[in-house]
């Protein structure tokens, strides 16, 4: 039942991140420059390409350990729901659910980074095809690198952003983590039940 719940979650996460992944920068470079371009321009112009491709990898790294995290909160409820029905370990159970809430928003801000490193993957590509043209030659308007210099520079600023939160959120978890450790410490010492069935990390 665990790996079916698992797989529904990468299929719901697949087609959510199909859509995100067709963010493209609103300024671009015509493919025909690139296919133009002699080949010492064209292997650059590839170099770049390929960064794209690495971040769409990570990117569904991120996916994939979002959809873990989630199943494992689903999990951690489970076993909340049966502590509270025996009345055994609940405060553990809690702090077990909280902990793996947090490990959940900490995927969901990876996910959110990777993202953004997509983008900015794909400016850096537009980018890089905008200075060869100018490098190589090609009829381009005066100024022309510019306006793919800001686009590529926006969305540094914006990655810099996700990645903070992504700290920020691992804070948060490692946080949860110790305080889910020293609920079940605390429940141990007072009942002496080391037992409970909540003591998988």
């Amino acid at each position: 039942m665990r790996k079916v719940s698992i797989a529904c979650t990468l299929l719901v996460l697949a087609s959510a991140c199909a859509s995100t992944a067709t963010r493209m920068p609103g300024t671009r470079v015509d493919e025909k420059i690139r296919d133009e371009l002699p080949l010492e321009g064209r292997r650059w112009a590839y170099e770049a390409e390929n960064e794209v491709i690495i971040a769409l990898d990570r990117r569904d790294d991120a996916a994939e350990a979002l959809a873990r995290a989630r199943a494992k909160v689903e999990e951690a409820e489970r076993s909340e729901a049966i502590a509270s029905k025996s009345g055994k370990a609940k405060e553990p159970a809690k702090a077990l659910v909280a902990w793996r809430e947090a490990q959940r928003r900490h995927a969901e801000a990876r996910l959110a980074e990777a993202e953004v490193a997509v983008y900015c993957a794909r400016t850096a590509y537009e980018l890089t095809k905008a200075r060869l043209a100018v490098r190589f030659g090609f009829p381009v308007k005066e100024g022309y690198v510019k306006d793919f210099e800001s686009q590529h520079e926006a969305c540094a600023k914006e990655r810099a952003e996700a990645a903070g939160a992504t700290r920020d959120a691992e804070v948060r978890a490692a946080k949860a983590l110790d305080g889910w450790r020293e609920s079940r410490r605390e429940y141990v010492n007072r009942t002496g039940d080391h037992d409970h069935g909540l003591w998988i990390d």
